[in-house]
């Protein structure tokens, strides 16, 4: 028996997309192309699926804008980028001077060196891929929840990366050496767990300086903080009470007795955080030095908690914040203002103090804690 031909185009559609339907469906359950990383990709695939992430980037960072607090040129924005770098990236990309690990050869898709990369997309695209990672790859999503201001510093340095050999690179992502800075870890005479600390110091120096100084403005200065609050921030980094894409995944692999250790080991260097201004303080800063000194009707004295020269003495938890640099005291203010954040004891207090600042107010704040000696309020 002959079945009747549907004799409107629109039955005939209607059969075509039926079958179009049943051999997507067959070819679901059957599964014929070998998805094995092993088995190169068919001719066209990966420049289907490579042009097609391209667009897509493109296409959904448009909604990325660049804080007006970034600098792409910024020397330490830079740095710290490249620590990080160091740390997450070079194993699976290679870095100027030195080949990815071997495993990745059996990755589909092969992690690409990255100078091609860092021409091809803007800073605001390098941003938005660091931070949401690429799916269908082993390129992860950022593990600092909400820290989207992080990954900046990853699309600063990728946009210098074409332009770095070997000993540049080396430069600005590896350890200066900080054995010379060691103090409570080896003086205690515990051997093993001194080298172990003397490593461990080599790779904070990246960015925080062997001297815990920070590199000239590359990460917060640790030198002659508390142990308790060292301790503290470490311990909330390390089980994501305080987010951070940078710090989380290296404080997750310390034990408490570590912990413990660099938390003493920082607080005995020397502190160096006032810092002497030459002249008069600028409009700024002589704002934020008013807000700290006296507060406003809704913000409380900065110094009544983080000055200097406080009597009884400040609490041990609360940070030196005289001499930090002006882009962490913004993204910090920034951070507590707009939600609890940090995870430790007071938490929530800082950030009953900062939700009342204005954008202008956290400018002035920071202008005046980087470049101003802290002492108590008259």
């Amino acid at each position: 028996m002959r079945v009747p031909r549907p004799r409107s185009r629109l039955g005939r559609a209607g059969v075509l997309a039926g079958a179009v339907l049943g051999a997507l469906v067959v070819f679901f359950l059957i599964a014929p192309y070998n998805i094995a990383a092993r088995v190169p990709h068919l001719p066209g695939v990966a420049w289907l699926l490579h042009t097609y992430m391209e667009n897509s980037v493109r296409t959904w960072s448009r909604g990325t804008d660049q804080p007006k607090w970034v600098d792409l040129d910024d020397p330490a924005l830079v740095r710290l980028g490249a620590g990080h770098f160091e740390n997450g990236c070079a194993p699976c990309h290679g870095a100027p001077g030195r080949p990815p690990n071997p495993l990745t050869r059996g990755m589909r898709p092969t992690p690409p060196p990255l100078a091609g990369p860092a021409e091809d997309y803007d800073a605001r695209e390098l941003h938005w891929i660091v931070w949401n990672g690429l799916k269908f790859t082993g390129m992860p999503a950022w593990s600092g929840e909400g820290r989207d201001d992080e990954p900046w510093a990853l699309a600063a340095f990728l946009k210098r990366y074409p332009e770095l050999d070997a000993s540049a690179y080396a430069d600005l992502a590896l350890e200066p050496d900080a054995s010379r800075y060691l103090t409570v870890a080896q003086s205690e005479g515990l051997t093993e767990l001194s080298d172990r600390i003397g490593s461990l110091t080599g790779e904070c120096a990246r960015c925080h300086g062997a001297d815990g100084l920070g590199r000239d403005g590359t990460a917060p200065k640790l030198a002659g903080q508390s142990r308790e609050y060292i301790e503290a921030t470490l311990s909330a980094f390390a089980d994501e009470r305080r987010p951070s894409g940078i710090m989380g995944p290296i404080a997750a692999t310390l034990s408490t007795v570590e912990i413990e250790r660099l938390a003493a080991h920082y607080a005995d260097l020397p502190w160096s955080g006032r810092v002497e201004v030459g002249g008069t303080l600028s409009n700024l800063a002589s704002a934020g030095a008013e807000i700290a000194a006296r507060g406003t009707a809704e913000i409380p004295s900065c110094l009544s908690c983080h000055g200097d020269d406080l009597s009884p003495p400040r609490n041990p938890a609360y940070p030196r914040l005289s001499g930090q640099e002006e882009r962490f005291l913004t993204i910090w203010l920034r951070l507590w203002r707009d939600r609890p954040f940090g995870g430790t004891d007071y938490a929530h207090v800082m950030h009953e103090a900062a939700r009342w600042l204005s954008d202008r107010d956290i400018s002035a704040l920071a202008a005046y804690f980087s470049s101003s000696e802290v002492s108590r309020p008259p």
